[in-house]
């Protein structure tokens, strides 16, 4: 039993066990070749890397003190009105055992940075073994009170849990009630899930940021080379995976300044319009408009309909017809009707893609005809035309089920609105036949009121 509780008590740490741990080797030891050194606490000791980027530190596109300059725009990241100041975000992102989030997966890596005036510093905190977490976590637990945000990519469904998870086992207390979660990857994909091969970080940093990682060690490979040196004991093992876990840090930062100069108000993107294709210039315009930024996104849905109108998006129809469909419903979610006619007739323009694709302007069309305008004329009109269409292939795709349940409600549709077109001309007859008729009841009528009453010569005599 006593050899149970012993292992029990090395598992929880050093205070738990009731043990002084070992005393830690000298700071300019093995670890000084990465660049790291141990940093001692009355709660034990654990791995800390250091590195300072100063104010003219460049990452791909961005200097990354330009975060100062728009970290206010990153409010609307929340409903509640909550300030957001340089010093007061935590860039955060971890290196696990594992990919699940239960009690199995530690966290031996934990990478975080934060600014401190011009300078962005980022800390390294490794573990050696598991006795060194609760030191970790007690590094942690002092540094989080001076911070109101969490700057993370999937940090928030992933890396933070875990984490908490770990505080809770070591039995350590974390309020994170006051804590405002940034998460990136959510903003990525709000922009980039369909024109990206992957929302991944280092894809994003690549195609967006213009930072490439050369001889990088991904981030799958971190567990495998952790319990590497857990059984040879030698640092140089992990030196890929911090280098790994910088550059996430660092690229955390420079997509920060990307987000927030896109949310700044008085930003002048007439350079970025130019290079973004139709999907990417309506996704971020949808994600602006989300963000409450209604006149900035106004700006690059009029560059995309500019583009779709004049024919100078350079993309496949499909593409484009998608575009044409996908801007014209927004503007019809605003009530800006007029705009979204001239997309849905100039998406009959193109050449379809499929049949769901072309039918779908002949729809809003015939819709929007029939119920706003009350002009059946044109309603019946783009209902045969899409019918007329259907008809022409009907041959290449007899017996798909699909393909006949849209010819079915085409069919339907357009019954019904050459019925309602019958009704409406009989109705206009009949008030028309009623309107002659009560007419030549009038004429008559007056007639015989102004006719002069016929004289006589016997009555002239009398």
């Amino acid at each position: 039993m006593s050899g149970l509780r012993e292992r029990l008590g090395r598992l929880r740490g050093p205070a738990a066990a009731g043990v002084t741990p070992p005393p830690p080797p000298e700071a300019g030891g093995e670890w000084a070749q990465l660049g790291a050194h141990i940093a001692t606490s009355p709660a034990g000791s654990f791995v800390m890397r250091r590195r300072q980027y100063g104010a003219d530190s460049v990452h791909g596109n961005y200097r990354l003190r330009e975060l100062a300059d728009v970290a206010a725009q990153l409010s609307c990241f929340h409903e509640r009105d909550a300030v957001v100041r340089l010093e007061e975000l935590l860039f955060f992102d971890t290196e696990t055992t594992g990919l699940g989030v239960g009690a199995g997966n530690v966290p031996f890596m934990v990478g975080i940075g934060y600014y401190t005036g011009e300078l962005f510093t980022v800390e390294q905190l490794m573990i050696r073994n598991p006795a060194e977490e609760h030191a970790m976590l007690v590094y942690l637990q002092e540094l989080l009170g001076r911070y109101t945000h969490i700057v993370s990519y999937n940090g928030r469904t992933f890396d933070w849990p875990i984490l908490k998870n770990r505080f809770v086992l070591n039995r350590l207390k974390l309020d994170d009630s006051e804590l405002l979660q940034l998460d990136l990857l959510y903003a990525s994909r709000s922009l980039w899930r369909n024109t990206l091969p992957s929302c991944r970080l280092s894809k994003v940093e690549e195609s967006r940021l213009g930072f490439e990682r050369v001889d990088d060690v991904p981030g799958s490979m971190a567990p495998a080379l952790y319990f590497q040196y857990l059984a040879e004991k030698d640092p140089a093992v992990l030196q890929g995976v911090f280098i790994h876990n910088e550059h996430d840090i660092v690229t955390l930062a420079a997509l920060t300044v990307h987000f927030g100069n896109l949310l700044r108000p008085d930003e002048n993107e007439s350079d970025l319009f130019s290079n973004l294709d139709v999907e990417e210039l309506f996704r971020t315009g949808l994600w602006l408009d989300k963000m409450a930024r209604p006149a900035k996104a106004e700006q690059y849905f009029n560059v995309l309909y500019e583009k779709l109108l004049n024919n100078e998006a350079s993309v496949q129809s499909a593409e484009q017809e998608t575009a044409l469909l996908q801007l014209a419903h927004y503007y019809k979610k605003i009530g800006q009707y007029n705009r979204a006619l001239e997309l849905w007739k100039q998406a009959i323009l193109l050449k379809p893609a499929s049949i769901s694709l072309q039918l779908e302007p002949y729809l809003e069309l015939a819709m929007y005809y029939e119920h706003r305008e009350k002009d059946l004329s044109q309603a019946v009109f783009y209902a045969e035309e899409a019918w007329a269409r259907l008809w022409r292939r009907r041959a290449l795709h007899r017996g798909d089920q699909k393909i006949n349940e849209i010819e079915e409600a085409w069919e339907k549709r357009l019954a019904r609105l050459q019925q309602k077109m019958r009704k409406k001309e009989m109705s206009l007859r009949a008030q028309a036949d009623s309107f002659s008729s009560s007419s030549d009841t009038r004429k008559i009528t007056r007639r015989s009121k102004k006719a002069p009453k016929p004289t006589y010569v016997s009555e002239g005599l009398i």
